[in-house]
């Protein structure tokens, strides 16, 4: 009887990056303050803007897409669940009307109602991309994308409502995604903050 040793390749298929042409040596740090208590894991793809007060520090960078059409008067949108908006956070992309506050948020398996402490003048088109605006009073998005985040890093563990401190990741800032794959919705402007660098496929 002989040993027959079966040679395997390492390679594993990642579904969000087709091309990864460079990342950031050493990786970067994610700031912890903005999930949601519900948050476990920010998945592979997330676009991260980097933080200019603090070397390495890099934020996630917030999207929703609107579900419904919103009117003219309505004070309640509802968006799609894959978003990590809380409460207090400005909801940006209403074009020149300004960001509203969120005041509360109800999940759903199916979509999330966001209840806006000012009701938004226009109405928003079903499909919209929505952005987290810097303040209440401009339509200015707080971040831009500068990096995609390459693997999912864990922010909680086992139910365990306290985060993780330290949530040290790889981050891409060269290559292809697929962007169906991607667990967040890309705005306009962050694709144009990343055409030099990234290509959407």
């Amino acid at each position: 009887m002989s040993l027959r040793v079966n040679k395997e390749s390492g390679v594993v298929y990642n579904p969000v990056f087709l091309q990864i042409l460079e990342d950031i040596p050493g990786g970067v740090t994610i700031r912890t303050d903005r999930f949601k208590t519900t948050t476990q894991e920010i998945k592979k793809g997330a676009l991260l803007h980097e933080d200019l007060t603090s070397v390495g520090l890099y934020n996630v960078v917030k999207t929703a897409k609107v579900i419904h059409a919103v009117a003219s008067d309505a004070t309640i949108m509802y968006v799609d669940p894959r978003n990590e908006f809380v409460v207090g956070e400005y909801i940006g992309g209403f074009g020149t009307v300004h960001a509203p506050t969120i005041l509360t948020i109800t999940p759903g398996l199916v979509s999330n109602a966001v209840l806006l402490k000012s009701k938004p003048l226009k109405g928003v088109a079903s499909g919209a991309i929505l952005f987290e605006g810097a303040v209440a009073a401009t339509n200015t998005p707080l971040y831009v994308a500068s990096a995609v985040l390459r693997d999912t890093v864990e922010v909680r563990r086992d139910g365990v409502t306290t985060l993780l401190d330290n949530l040290f990741a790889g981050a891409v800032v060269r290559g292809t995604v697929d962007e169906s794959e991607m667990p967040y919705f890309v705005t306009a402007a962050d694709k144009v903050a990343l055409t030099a660098r990234i290509r959407f496929a």
